[in-house]
């Protein structure tokens, strides 16, 4: 009897595991047919007019036009969203076009993000934040415009007119549209950024006095020749030497406002200098 038993249930283990390996075969078809299922539901969804570009919108433009990023993204009204786009999981996923992106930087300098996303129904939104120009820098007959970063966001042969400081010293290895100037070494475009946010600081915080009696509206250029010795031009006629460029303070460039503005003429033409004492001296030229 208790033979008996054993065999039994000996052949019900046979049976117990041919049926758990159905139930999988079963369960891994099933799984297969519903993923199948969806992708020819999503693959007909996205060729579908709902996805169509029906119209293209640009925000946070300024020195570009709207046609002019439309154009450099590569993207066309009345054509497939998907189409237009290689297969990028992290944009088909969050239904922007990584390859506009890519394009847009890459044709546009003065950008420094972009991003392109798609939205029902078909219309795009292009938004982008452009670069600032801060300064000029002299380079072979022409003047690269560069960014607080340093990048060359565009070129120049006539600066009549620009009012941006222009930066003497810093010498350059060359150059692309839209990327990082190859200077000798970024220590001289920090030193001048130095200044800049210095005297941006002592404007704001003067208030109105700031307004009236700017200092950085006035700067003609700033020579980082020499590191210890900054010399920063205003109005073409006062040339002054702050001293090493780690050393400038707001309370410096506060003296300089009340000399320059209430202290000198303005005719006056000469050099002030910040390390000849407790006092700046000036030297009338």
């Amino acid at each position: 009897m208790k033979v008996q038993e054993i065999t039994t249930s000996a052949e019900f283990q046979p049976k117990k595991k041919h049926k758990r390996k159905k139930f999988k075969i079963f369960r891994f078809i099933r799984f297969l047919l519903i993923t199948l299922f969806i992708g020819v539901v999503l693959v007909c969804l996205a060729l579908s007019p709902l996805f169509y570009i029906n119209r293209i919108e640009v925000y946070g433009n300024k020195h570009y036009n709207s046609n002019e990023v439309i154009n450099a993204s590569g993207l066309i009204a009345g054509t497939n969203w998907f189409k237009s786009n290689s297969l990028n999981l992290k944009g088909i996923i969050m239904f922007r076009s990584i390859d506009s992106e890519q394009l847009l930087l890459e044709r546009c300098p003065y950008l420094k993000s972009a991003v392109v996303k798609i939205g029902i129904p078909g219309v795009v939104k292009i938004t982008v934040t452009e670069r600032e120009p801060v300064a000029l820098v002299p380079y072979l007959g022409t003047h690269l415009v560069i960014d607080d970063n340093g990048h060359v966001i565009d070129t120049t042969n006539d600066i009549d007119g620009i009012r941006l400081p222009v930066i003497r010293g810093l010498v350059c290895d060359g150059y692309s549209l839209g990327q990082a100037l190859k200077a000798e070494s970024y220590e001289f475009i920090e030193a001048f950024n130095k200044v800049m946010k210095t005297v941006s600081l002592s404007d704001t915080n003067a208030g109105d006095r700031g307004k009236e009696f700017s200092i950085k509206d006035i700067i003609t250029y700033i020579d980082v020749t020499d590191l210890d010795n900054i010399a920063v031009c205003l109005d073409s006629r006062i040339v002054v030497n702050f001293g090493n460029y780690k050393e400038i303070t707001e309370y410096k460039i506060d003296f300089l406002r009340e000399i320059f503005y209430l202290k000198l003429k303005e005719d006056d033409r000469g050099f002030l200098n910040f390390k000849s004492g407790e006092y700046p001296s000036f030297i009338p030229d």
